[in-house]
This record gives C-alpha cells, structure tokens and sequence, in this order.
C-alpha cells in the first residue's frame, strides 16, 4: 500500500505532525479543539497475512464513564438480533434499535452501549446524524480512560482497507502514488475526500457526547 505518501499529502494540505519511516507505519497528529487528534493504522496479523484498518482517535472528558459501539450499516436479521439479546453480560449493553429513534441512521447499523438514554441524546446531534451515513463501512467507539482520564473517541474501517473492492473503501492505497500527475492528483483528492469523512465522523462524535450533562 501507500499509505504513507497519501498521508504525507494530506499532512502538506492540513498540517499537524507526521511521522513515517516504512511499511506503512505513517502516523499524523493532528489538533481539534485544543486536543490530540491521532490518525495511523491499526495493523494485525493472521493466517491470511496482515491487515490493515484506519483508525482516528481523540480524547473527550465525560462526567462519568461511558460506553458505546456503533457498527457499520448492514443488515441484521430478527434471529441474530435474539441471539445477541440473549447473552449473558449483555443486559447493560444490550441492542436496542428502536428506542435511540431516527431509524433512517442507526437502522442499519448495530448500536450497543450502558447508558440508553444518553445515547438517544447524542444521536439527536444533527453533525452526527449526517457523519455516520457519509461513512457507511467505518464504526464508532467511546470508551472510558483509566482513573478520572479521559474517554477515548475511535473511529474504524470496520472491514480490513486491504479486504475490500478494488478501491479499498474509497482509500485507493493499492494505487501507484507516482507517476501520471493527473492521475496522482485524482487519486489524491479521492483519498482527501475520505479522510476527511472519516474524521469529521469522530469529531461529530466528540461533539454529541459533550454537548449534553450526564
């Protein structure tokens, strides 16, 4: 892949601290709203090889621990969702499509979380209601820091950027990064658009779980 030219790129276009040496081990950090924004890849090995997801992540400070996991959009069936609503240890975390409201968003994708009612809250933020469609194949996590630290904010390409289509989910990081100045920049502008997706997706997360007490 080549994700360490196109994430360079982005560094030259939007600034923040780079750091890279080989096998897309490129890391920026950026700063939203006075805090570390961290993009890099979440690199794993298995049987098949390596793989790879993008991964952003953020701190928020939050009143009292929080949990919550959105998945990406796909379809559930009655029997799965009965499965997963009979395991035991899941009550506080059970899924509960109906009850956060705005179906045409969260009725495609798998919403677990502790804490229902302030989960309805944050979906109600319109920013987020609009991120979450614009980035079908990525999922949302808020966890609680250790101690009174800080949550952490991560957003994932839910499926391996090296399992998917020919575009890799819109990042094209199996496409030549040199050669055809056209081509580069098309390429280039391609990736922008999807990082830019991807971290407007956490930074209306970080705003819907701050905008309202606990």
């Amino acid at each position: 892949m080549y994700w360490n030219e196109y994430l360079y790129a982005y560094h030259k276009k939007h600034g923040g601290q780079f750091l890279a040496g080989e096998d897309d081990d490129g890391l920026l950090l950026l700063t939203w709203k006075d805090r570390p924004l961290v993009v890099d890849l979440l690199r794993e090995s298995g049987r098949g090889g390596c793989f790879y997801q993008v991964q952003a992540r953020l701190p928020a400070t939050l009143a009292k621990p929080y949990k919550l996991d959105i998945g990406p959009e796909r379809t559930v069936s009655a029997g799965v969702k009965r499965v997963l609503g009979a395991v035991r240890g899941l009550r506080d975390n059970a899924i509960r499509r109906k009850d956060f409201g705005f179906p045409e968003v969260t009725g495609k994708r798998l919403i677990r979380t502790g804490n229902a009612p302030f989960t309805k809250l944050a979906l109600g933020s319109l920013d987020l209601r609009n991120a979450l469609p614009a980035c079908p194949q990525d999922a949302l996590k808020v966890r609680p820091g250790p101690g009174d630290g800080p949550h952490l904010i991560t957003v994932t390409t839910a499926a391996s950027i090296n399992s998917l289509s020919a575009d890799v989910g819109g990042w094209y990081l199996d496409a030549e990064f040199y050669g055809n100045e056209e081509e580069k920049a098309r390429r280039e502008a391609a990736f922008f658009l999807r990082m830019d997706r991807f971290l407007a997706l956490i930074q209306a997360a970080y705003d819907a779980v701050t905008q309202w007490p606990m």
